[in-house]
């Protein structure tokens, strides 16, 4: 009515309006307060009254007040018509004629078009706001805001208030890209204002279904996105920030593609560096061959796959027999970790046990690791080792600590945590008493007399230790032979990039990449030939053959291991007589096997019944340090030069030496 009356009178006002309301033409009708319409028979007199120069204005009129309610829009006037309605659903008589862009934004459909098709959305949704002015003032400063840096026109969104937040709709068809980038990049900023702000979800959303509930974070914002949006921004620069979306899945069911992908922003309370401590990502990369090939026995790689099962990274055939395309992926922690505690468990009586407890683990399986998503790897562990330690000691009573520590040592076996490979040690003994201080980390240099006086079982890697068998020029002319092997047996689509081949230093790294290959078994009889042929120019390790003598003469068990063809070893050993070697372990036909896998290793201790407790290995590369570490076994590093033995200390290894020298010496001193 209002509009009307400014359309019809220069000086509209309020008494004007009453004096109609009162006039007795009107009568109120159901709906909102304020609505009116007029007694019978009056609308039919009031037109036969006018003049007929007044009839032949009316798509006029019906502009000019369309004109005010575009106006109030923020809008140009357009052409639809604004209609009174009945309340149930049925038009009235056309009052004005509005824009398309007013009926979309006031929540209309165009009668052209018979349907009112729904954009995509953008929920800002927090706890209840009532009573909190300041965070709703500053909550709705930062939706304008992450709208205007996202350079969506004032036009094409609709934000409608609600008692948990915000709700903005825009048009079928409105980019949202950069309105994401804009809350990820600045959304944090803008709320920082606010004292001890409530939790915020952001979820931009375009799909008839609701968006998943994420899992809780230790964040003040979250963010959470519709599969095809996730795509958008992976495909964008953007993707190469520091913000990771992380997938949600229907039900926990990994195995089938991600509902939804959501990213934690701001966290409350910083994460402690332990937090997920043995993954890194999810990441994100077009081609997973331009991730090279991981360090074996330091990382492995897990990525996701088109029909949406995690696995793991074949160097061999990354994308399968597929084209590359954008992957999330992760970077899996490989490396042994330990942990020390001291507790106290029951037993039978009132008195307690003093505990104390060694825990080792590594990832085994590093798909299962990735789909559990545990984090603090060390709390669940040390958890469930108090859980069933305590269910063992409560049977046994305080003098008979011994029994109890036997049984409890026993009856560790299955952990908590799938994909990890866990070692459990516990001392017991009466409260109070002085238990054994936890093997800290050792010396940087410990001395090599104390190492071998404690080795029963001395394992030699062949390749360094014993011999060079290949230079850095013969190791790259065995990674061409290889390769062109490949070649050869491979289609030209599925060809290794360049990238991907620069990454092989030893022809070794060409058998990891592919030995879940079909490729893998020519591959290793192919190597197997240019060892043997190599044999015979490799040169001596100084001190290698005098380092066995003496090693065996002060009653030490000396066994050489290699992930080199089983033949090469004896034939390169034979001009040096009879060594005293309990054993040579070579590679075997499962080239899954090969270091950083501890098998040859294990191989070698069982065959002269050694013991991992007792056991050292002399080894000069990171693959034999991570097998070591696996098994248990002691380690010294031959680094020739500060390159090898930066790498080897930065893979955990705590003794090194530049020659044999120093080994030597010890082992005659024993």
């Amino acid at each position: 009515m209002r509009l009307v009356q400014r359309t019809l009178d220069r000086d509209p006002r309020p008494q004007h309006l009453a004096e109609v309301i009162l006039s007795g033409m009107l009568t109120a009708t159901p709906g909102p307060p304020g609505s009116y319409t007029f007694r019978p028979g009056v609308r039919e007199l009031l037109l036969r009254s006018l003049p007929r120069t007044a009839r032949g204005r009316t798509r006029e009129f019906l502009a000019r007040v369309g004109g005010l309610i575009d106006e109030r829009a923020g809008l140009t006037a357009g052409q639809f018509r604004a209609e009174t309605g009945d309340g149930q659903g049925a038009a009235g008589p056309a009052f004005a004629t509005v824009s398309e862009e007013t009926v979309r934004r006031l929540g209309g459909a165009d009668p052209r078009s018979g349907t009112g098709a729904a954009g995509p959305t953008i929920l800002f949704e927090s706890d209840d706001l009532t009573g909190h002015p300041e965070a709703r003032i500053t909550l709705e400063y930062a939706v304008h805001e992450m709208l205007a840096r996202g350079a969506i026109a004032p036009h094409r969104f609709d934000v409608r208030v609600r008692g948990s937040g915000y709700d903005v709709h825009t048009e079928p068809g409105t980019y949202l890209l950069p309105v994401l980038v804009a809350v990820l990049r600045g959304l944090p900023e803008v709320l920082t204002g606010v004292v001890d702000p409530p939790p915020l979800t952001v979820t931009f959303w375009d799909r008839p279904v609701p968006p998943p509930e994420p899992p809780p974070a230790p964040a003040d914002i979250q963010v959470i996105v519709s599969p095809d949006l996730y795509e958008q921004f992976a495909a964008s620069s953007a993707a190469q920030g520091p913000r990771r979306f992380q997938p949600l899945f229907q039900d926990g069911a990994t195995d089938t593609p991600p509902v939804a992908w959501y990213c934690p922003l701001s966290p409350a309370t910083p994460p402690e560096p332990e937090a997920r401590d043995l993954v890194r990502g999810p990441f994100i990369t077009r081609d997973l061959r331009r991730l090279g090939i991981p360090p074996p026995g330091r990382t492995a790689v897990v990525h996701t796959r088109p029909d949406g099962p995690l696995t793991l990274l074949d160097p061999a055939r990354p994308h399968g027999d597929g084209k590359p395309r954008l992957v999330t992926y992760y970077e899996v922690d490989l490396t042994t970790h330990q942990a020390h505690h001291r507790i106290s468990l029951p037993s039978s009586g009132k008195a307690v046990f003093a505990a104390s407890v060694e825990l080792s683990w590594h990832v085994e399986d590093p798909v299962a690791f990735v789909r559990a998503e545990v984090g603090r790897v060390s709390e669940p562990l040390l958890d469930h080792l108090l859980e069933e330690a305590a269910r063992i000691t409560r049977r046994h009573p305080l003098r008979r600590a011994g029994a109890a520590q036997r049984a409890v040592n026993a009856g560790l076996r299955r952990w908590p945590v799938p994909g990890l490979s866990v070692t459990a040690s516990v001392r017991l003994d009466r409260e109070g008493a002085a238990l054994p201080e936890p093997q800290r980390a050792a010396p940087a240099q410990p001395p090599l007399p104390r190492l071998l006086a404690e080795s029963e079982t001395v394992l030699i890697g062949f390749d360094g230790p014993m011999a060079r068998l290949f230079s850095a020029g013969t190791a790259r002319e065995a990674v061409l032979g290889l390769l062109a092997l490949v070649d050869e047996h491979r289609d030209a689509r599925h060809a290794l990039p360049d990238a991907v081949r620069e990454t092989f230093t030893h022809p070794l790294d060409v058998l990891r990449a592919f030995a879940r290959d079909p490729l893998g078994p020519l591959l290793r009889e192919r190597l197997d030939e240019i060892e043997l042929r190599a044999v015979p120019h490799a040169p001596a390790t100084h001190n290698s053959a005098p380092l066995v003598r003496a090693l065996h003469a002060s009653g030490r068990r000396v066994c050489v291991i290699t992930d080199v063809c089983a033949q090469a070893v004896p034939r390169y050993l034979r001009p040096y007589g009879a060594l005293p070697l309990a054993g040579v372990h070579g590679r075997t036909e499962d080239l899954a096997l090969l270091t950083p896998h501890p098998d040859c290793m294990l191989r070698a201790l069982d065959a002269c019944d050694g013991e991992t407790a007792t056991g050292l290995v002399i080894g000069s590369t990171i693959a034999e340090l991570a097998a070591a570490q696996r098994a248990g076994l002691r380690f010294v590093g031959l680094a020739r030069n500060t390159t090898t033995d930066r790498q080897l200390r930065e893979a955990g290894c705590e003794t090194t030496v530049t020659s044999l020298a120093p080994l030597l010496e010890a082992a005659h001193s024993l």
